[in-house]
């Protein structure tokens, strides 16, 4: 008697014996990979073929056929079903869509449907055509055409999904059993929520699954649907926070971005505050979106005519306000110039209504190693000039009320204030000498209507004379710089009380300055994250003698945006930040 391994040896024997007369590969015998593999190929091939399009070049002679009025036969009524919403150049462009006998043609096949004749592939074709149109470029008989379409694929697509039976369907069948709202006036409202929400796998699926288009309809929808959503929030907040994740939907979906920023901006200047939002003002005035407001007067960038005036105010505020901070904190101080001049002008911000760079051109040079002033440049593109009177200095233009301010980067050169209807030079003009031929002008005695320069304490007198001319500093300009509304004030650090003592810290430097406002400790802080940037204090332990000098060879904005906001000044003999303790 054999015993359990001998029988199950001579089993095997007696098996491969078997599968050798039958002359099977035993290596593949027992595999499911190779039935796995012949059941993906026909997957493919069946997918491929429910999906299947006709070459353009048929269907155009088809749609030649249809458009001269001609009868179709069955295969050339297939041939134009998926090319409906098609410009073709030998039609100069019209599209069978809106043809005056595209309704017949859709009587036909809705004729087919019904009575179970209609080819499944064509019924496809229908609804490739309904996802290809673009509302951008259409007519208005092809939009009525196009919804029509709609209509029709709405009734017989219950035929259609009866007819596919529950066998084996493709893609786009099991898609539209699931997602049969595609068919009606809310098709993409789903999807827009979702991709407001950041969930984007569905209409990513989607759009593989029925070859929809870039220039769809659908996306026009889904854009603006996401928009409306996101600006139907009654609460500011919410709204605001959802701002980011639609700019980046315009941004991947710019084709109908202008619609979607007029209800963005209008929405926004409806908030209870409409302080800047800085990612919706730098998409927005991006030279390759709206461009600069400034240049609306101009001509330049007519896309701000799609916008009410206060709109285009709110924005324009935003953009005078930064270019204020910027070249005060920026450009006036890279030259040495006071940190108080940003201060003066902020309270008459809400009086500003138009602003102007101009740049010298160390300025413009600089802008190659400087990512901050590279920026400034590329944001006024088309709006800046240049000076050709010296190369150190630039100059900023605003307009408040009937009047134009020209003030200058560097000391010791004053601000003129000028009449807007007696300006003795073209405010739009390209560049400027920078001298008394134009800009300063005002330096002859009566030819401006305010002049002052900035020596110590120069604020109140300056004060005055704008007065004379009517011009007042904003009523709340003391209450947002109380509360921290405005953007300067936004920006400000809260930092410890006045040190007043000279003892020195384990790193060898003395305390702060008397009546300083930060601590040493702040300063240390502060310049170890600028490479190259030192602390020199040549400050006597026993004496007042000597300054508190911050040495930065790299002049890094940033950090002298910092300084300044501690009152430190630039010197251009020793190129550092000191503290002017004296």
């Amino acid at each position: 008697m054999l015993s359990d391994t001998d029988a199950i040896h001579s089993l095997d024997r007696a098996l491969a014996g078997a599968l050798a007369a039958l002359c099977i590969p035993t290596t593949e015998f027992g595999r499911p990979a190779i039935v796995e593999r012949a059941a993906q190929q026909a997957e493919a091939a069946f997918r491929g073929a429910a999906t299947a399009r006709p070459s353009k070049e048929d269907a155009s002679q088809a749609v030649h056929v249809f458009m001269r009025g001609l009868p179709l036969n069955q295969h050339q009524c297939h041939l134009v079903a998926s090319a409906l919403c098609e410009p073709f150049r030998e039609q100069q462009g019209v599209r069978a869509v809106g043809d005056r006998l595209f309704d017949g043609l859709l009587q036909q096949y809705e004729a087919q449907a019904t009575s179970g004749k209609l080819w499944r592939l064509t019924w496809y074709g229908l609804l490739t055509s309904y996802f290809s149109f673009d509302p951008a470029k259409a007519s208005k008989n092809e939009r009525d055409g196009w919804s029509k379409l709609r209509e029709m694929l709405r009734r017989t697509w219950p035929d259609i999904d009866r007819e596919s039976g529950s066998g084996l369907a493709p893609d786009w069948i099991k898609v539209m059993r699931m997602e049969s709202q595609l068919l009606t006036d809310t098709a993409a409202d789903k999807y827009s929520a979702d991709y407001l929400d950041g969930r984007t796998e569905g209409v990513t699926q989607l759009v593989e699954d029925l070859g929809i288009h870039q220039s769809s309809w659908f996306w026009h929808s889904l854009v603006l649907g996401a928009v409306h959503r996101c600006c139907n929030f009654k609460d500011d907040v919410e709204f605001k926070t959802r701002i980011p994740r639609v700019l980046e939907l315009l941004n991947a979906r710019p084709v109908f971005r202008d619609q979607a920023l007029e209800i963005i901006l209008t929405r926004y200047h409806q908030c209870s505050s409409t302080e800047v939002h800085q990612q919706l003002c730098d998409f927005v005035v991006s030279k390759d979106v709206w461009r600069n407001p400034k240049l609306k007067a101009a001509g330049y960038a007519t896309a701000w005519n799609r916008v009410p005036e206060p709109v285009w105010q709110m924005v324009l505020a935003w953009v005078n306000e930064a270019n204020l901070k910027l070249f005060f904190e920026l450009l006036a101080g890279r030259s040495g110039s006071d940190s108080g001049r940003l201060e003066f002008w902020s309270r008459y911000l809400g009086q500003i209504t138009w602003t102007r760079l101009i740049f010298g051109s160390e300025t413009v040079a600089l802008a190659r190693s400087n990512p901050e002033i590279r920026n400034l440049l590329a944001q006024e593109e088309g709006a800046y000039a240049t000076l050709t009177s010296n190369k150190e200095v630039d100059a900023f233009m605003m307009q408040i009320g009937d009047y134009i301010v020209v003030e200058f980067s560097k000391k010791p050169n004053a601000c003129n204030v000028y009449k807007t209807s007696l300006l003795q030079f073209d405010r739009h003009a390209n560049s400027y000498h920078g001298g008394t031929d134009d800009l300063k002008y005002g330096y002859h005695p009566g030819r401006a209507a305010v002049h002052f320069p900035h020596p110590p304490g120069w604020e109140p007198g300056a004060e005055a004379k704008l007065k004379t001319i009517g011009i007042y500093p904003d009523k709340n300009s003391i209450k947002c710089k109380a509360a921290g509304s405005s953007s300067l004030a936004s920006i400000s650090r809260v930092i410890p009380a006045p040190v007043s003592t000279h003892t020195t810290t384990p790193d060898g430097l003395a305390r702060a300055p008397r009546n300083a406002m930060f601590s040493i400790e702040n300063v240390l802080k502060l310049v170890s994250n600028y490479s190259g940037a030192r602390i020199n204090d040549e400050r006597s332990t026993s004496s007042y003698k000597g300054r508190l000098w911050v040495e930065d060879p790299q002049q890094n904005a940033a950090l002298g945006k910092a300084l300044q906001r501690w009152y430190f000044k630039w010197s251009n003999t020793r190129n550092a930040w000191y503290f002017p303790e004296d």
